[in-house]
């Protein structure tokens, strides 16, 4: 998209929604975010927050495509190297100072530095330096190829072009950050008395398992813009009790349980939204741990005997699709890479599953025991219930099912203390290698511990070219070999199913995290 189009949207969304103070939305929250510190959270529910409080250099209009945000506009130089961004003479801190160019250059330097143990660096990794900073070759973050030439001018010098850098940017890892609350009040910076953000909402309050509740930002420099006064991200992990509260009218969203789904448009109409999604949910096999992590017959056992088709058609029938590739189909010119045995008849595969398993030493004398660990969640048992049905069924594995309450579940995955780890993941922006860049041998979510030279160099090619075409053929030989080694079982591709009550405004159907700065409230 050219700058002047950009400008001229962001222009019009601020003629287009007139600013409320009384206003109130109760967004559902399934979980407890695990921080409200942008760069330290690895959970997905966190982004809703997160893109309420703070912005970044560029943000995503509702096409997913960046748009300038803190920055009104930019250069890049013709080696695809340097960034310059020039800052907006109005940002400015919730607390009211001026927001500079120094606080980019120190956000990002903090997202590199080992002692933050940041949960994803993805937009600074083509910095100059970040990978030597981070892998602690380099002692002294300032040598980040960031800088603040003058208060309004940001720059950014990649190690090598990065065909998605402005995407990357629009990242809650890559907030500016507040320096001064950070060092002051150490990790209690993001308590409601002490944050300091500079996006359209501040934190009013939060209370551990009950609600974020946001308010908006008379600071903001689009506050004009901003249709909705209170934002009340209401937590509750039981979508039954959630639903309850929809239907009450205490709650504006919610995702509906799988079991209304069938009744749904008829009861409600247009106030179910729903759509594909680039959304995959799958088992992620911890490589550390034997014998799942070093017998690839039994994963590819295991992997054989999911029947996809019965679990989206018939016991999590929510609109999901059967998924043999880890990419998801919807994402744009790009090839999804699938498993080998996708074309084999059912029949064919069981009978390819018991060989393998047979041959790794396994049967009914010396059955395969297996845990699968999983963020509390009913919905995502019910799933598992039936997955450990059909390896018990077919190849006699014992599974014991380990369900977690999610904070902790994501602790014990992040620390690799887990054998099959049940995830799901979505990305922002239309790119193959969101996706494929978390198995990366040093990928921030590499929880399974995946490690091939072969896939990182893979990786490595695709992010530094900026032709197109040979970014998709990389990404997708990557692909094809991460569906070879099976470190991850895919299961099915999403589809969002949201709830919206009728006097909810510009939801977007294939956006479960829609930012509610697109949204507005008719009374």
């Amino acid at each position: 998209m050219n700058r002047i189009r950009s400008l001229f949207l962001a222009a019009f969304c601020l003629l287009a929604a007139p600013a409320s103070a009384d206003t109130v939305l109760a967004r559902w929250l399934s979980a407890e975010p695990d921080s409200l510190d942008p760069q330290r959270t690895t959970s997905q529910y966190s982004v809703q927050v997160d893109q309420d409080l703070f912005e970044g250099l560029v943000r995503f209009d509702r096409d997913k495509h960046p748009i300038p945000g803190v920055a009104e506009r930019w250069e890049m130089s013709p080696d695809g190297l340097t960034y310059t961004f020039h800052l907006r003479s109005d940002a400015i801190w919730s607390n009211g100072e001026k927001l500079t160019a120094e606080d980019f250059v120190y956000g990002f330097r903090r997202l590199v530095d080992p002692k933050t143990a940041a949960a994803d660096i993805e937009p600074a990794r083509a910095i100059a330096n970040a990978e030597a900073i981070v892998a602690g070759k380099i002692a002294d973050p300032a040598a980040l190829g960031v800088a603040a030439p003058d208060a309004q001018t940001f720059v950014i010098t990649l190690a090598h072009p990065q065909a998605v850098e402005l995407s990357l940017l629009q990242s809650r890892f890559a907030y500016p950050l507040h320096r001064a609350t950070i060092e002051r009040w150490g990790n209690e910076w993001t308590r409601p008395e002490h944050m300091v953000s500079n996006g359209p909402y501040v934190l009013k309050s939060w209370v551990p398992h009950d609600e974020i509740v946001l308010t908006r930002n008379p600071g903001y420099y689009g506050r004009d813009g901003i249709a909705i006064g209170t934002v009340r991200h209401v937590v509750s992990d039981d979508d039954g009790t959630a639903f309850r509260r929809w239907q009450a009218g205490e709650l504006d969203t919610c995702f509906p349980p799988t079991r209304e789904i069938p009744t749904l448009h008829d009861r409600f109409g247009d106030q179910l939204h729903r759509a594909p999604s680039r959304q995959v949910w799958y088992l992620s096999i911890n490589m550390q741990k034997p014998p799942l992590g070093t017998d690839p017959r039994l994963r590819e056992a295991l992997s054989l005997t999911i029947d996809r088709e019965t679990l989206t058609g018939k016991i999590y029938a929510r609109g999901e699709a059967p998924a043999y590739s880890y990419v998801p189909p919807m994402i744009t010119g790009y090839t999804p890479q699938t498993v080998a045995f996708e074309a084999l008849s059912k029949p064919e595969r069981v009978a390819r599953a018991k060989r393998l398993l047979q041959e790794a030493g396994y049967g009914p004398d010396h059955p395969l025991a297996v845990e699968i660990s999983y963020g509390s969640s009913d919905e995502t048992r019910t799933v598992l219930a039936a997955i450990a049905q059909m390896w018990k069924t077919t190849l006699g594995v014992e599974t014991t099912l380990s369900n977690q309450e999610f904070q902790v579940y994501l602790q014990a995955v992040a620390t690799h203390n887990f054998q099959i780890g049940a995830l799901g993941y979505n990305v922002d922006y239309d790119d193959a290698g969101e996706f494929l860049r978390l198995y990366r041998s040093d990928g921030g979510f590499n929880v399974g511990s995946f490690a091939d030279p072969t896939y990182d160099a893979l990786l490595a090619t695709a992010g530094s070219a900026l032709d197109l075409a040979k970014r998709r053929d990389a990404l997708q030989q990557a692909e094809h070999l991460l569906m070879t080694a099976m470190p991850i079982l895919p299961v099915y591709f999403g589809s969002e199913n949201m709830l919206v009550a009728k006097r909810v405004q510009g939801w977007i159907d294939n956006d479960r995290f829609t930012e509610t700065r697109f949204l507005s409230v008719r009374e």
